[in-house]
């Protein structure tokens, strides 16, 4: 039923005139422009950059968190021998400190990947760019 009702769209629409598709797009006399010009791709690794700089430095903060927990619970144990809860407090700390490990070493691999990223994207907008520059797209003119 849909197909047929497609069908009869075409055919009152097509003798109309033309069926040419449009697309929207940058008016002609702007002109393609390659990659990092005026109008043309941009990319930024602005972004990118200081993501990697925020997992560094949550992976500093990480590492002296973890120090610190285990620097307050160095001392801990002498005062608090004999009582029941002191293997579960242990249980607590080297959780804690595993954890920690792992967010610290989360983002210390999470910084060079994001550099990474902001690398291979530059890179791929200028590609692009070059590519699209090289495809001929007709002005009004040209069209008729």
């Amino acid at each position: 039923m849909a197909w047929d009702e497609w069908e009869q769209l075409k055919a009152t629409h097509g003798d109309r005139g033309s069926t040419a598709v449009q697309l929207d797009q940058r008016p002609a006399e702007a002109g393609g422009g390659a990659a990092g010009e005026a109008g043309g791709l941009r990319h930024s690794a602005k972004p990118w950059t200081r993501a990697a700089v925020t997992a560094e430095h949550l992976g500093t903060d990480t590492h002296k968190a973890r120090g610190d927990l285990s620097q307050g619970h160095a001392g801990m144990t002498a005062g608090l021998t004999g009582l029941a809860s002191l293997a579960e407090l242990r249980t607590v700390l080297d959780s804690w400190e595993k954890r920690l490990d792992s967010v610290r070493d989360e983002c210390r691999s999470l910084a060079p990947k994001l550099r990474q990223v902001a690398a291979d994207l530059g890179g791929v907008d200028t590609a692009t760019g070059a590519k699209s520059d090289a495809v001929h797209t007709p002005t009004k003119d040209e069209s008729r």
